[in-house]
């Protein structure tokens, strides 16, 4: 199990499961079906982006929700997150899952459609949108690579996005399913 190979702290991520599903009763963060195996759908599935992130590199994670994976990344050990949510009740609920982790969480509350800028390492996304609507809505930032949690079926996504946006792709495969990670590099817009 990846978190056996990892320094995490497991307490935090059991905090982070106990208060998710509380608010999961009062504001949909995650299917009321996924509850029952949170563990491995949603934490494990978050963590396992640790193998392609350096402890100390800056991560913005889009559609932030439900803190899947940022917080999950933050309290893994990652230094530096950035969550972005537009959803003011979910970004509320970042704000008491961020006191989870011992590192540094950045909470923006506003839609990346109003030209978002910024400098970062490494952008993540789970359940956001398709890949061709993140290269869209993320062109402003300044980025080394994107990991997009994706399902089986991510190729005709990465098909699509080929046809207006230049970029290296490497497709590892998920640890918890049949899901992809979708690593992006070296982004360019075709004219």
């Amino acid at each position: 199990m990846i978190i056996d190979n990892l320094n995490v702290s497991r307490g935090g991520l059991v905090e982070y499961q106990s208060l998710l599903l509380k608010w999961n009763k009062s504001i949909n963060m995650i299917s009321k079906n996924s509850e029952y195996d949170l563990w491995e759908r949603h934490i494990l599935d978050s963590l396992q982006l640790i193998k392609y992130i350096k402890l100390d590199e800056r991560v913005v994670d889009i559609g932030s929700g439900a803190g899947l994976p940022g917080v999950i990344l933050s309290i893994g050990g990652v230094k530096d997150v950035t969550l972005v949510e537009s959803d003011s009740r979910k970004a509320v609920f970042l704000r008491q899952a961020s006191k989870l982790s011992l590192n540094k969480i950045n909470i923006i509350e506003e839609r990346l459609d109003n030209n978002f800028e910024g400098d970062y390492d490494i952008l993540t996304s789970r359940g956001f949108g398709s890949i061709s609507n993140i290269l869209q809505l993320t062109s402003n930032l300044k980025l080394s690579k994107m990991l997009l949690l994706k399902g089986k079926n991510c190729d005709k996504e990465v098909i699509e996005a080929s046809k207006h946006w230049l970029f290296n792709v490497l497709l590892h495969d998920s640890i918890t399913g049949d899901g992809k990670i979708v690593e992006i590099s070296n982004i360019k817009r075709l004219l």
